[in-house]
């Protein structure tokens, strides 16, 4: 078996992914871009934003039941974020 090198930027910035994904599925009235946008301007370096920005729409695609509490998400806020998701 042959293990993969961590992402830096996912090491560094994991708590910024976890709150950026939290704030997007329960501020379901917010364009999901702008939270994104905002929350990465205000805790991420320049030079990583592009990549964090693209870890945590990358992390929104895949996000399922059975990840929710790393985002400390329950599964109503979670089905409602996704219905609405549904409708654009």
């Amino acid at each position: 078996q042959v293990l993969s090198e961590p992402d830096p930027a996912r090491l560094a910035y994991r708590d910024v992914i976890k709150k950026t994904i939290h704030a997007v599925v329960t501020r379901g009235d917010e364009d999901p871009l702008a939270i994104i946008r905002r929350s990465i301007e205000e805790q991420v370096k320049q030079a990583d934003r592009d990549n964090v920005q693209a870890l945590v729409i990358e992390e929104l695609r895949r996000l399922h039941e059975g990840v929710l509490a790393r985002y400390g998400l329950r599964p109503s806020e979670f089905l409602t974020w996704r219905s609405r998701q549904a409708t654009k």
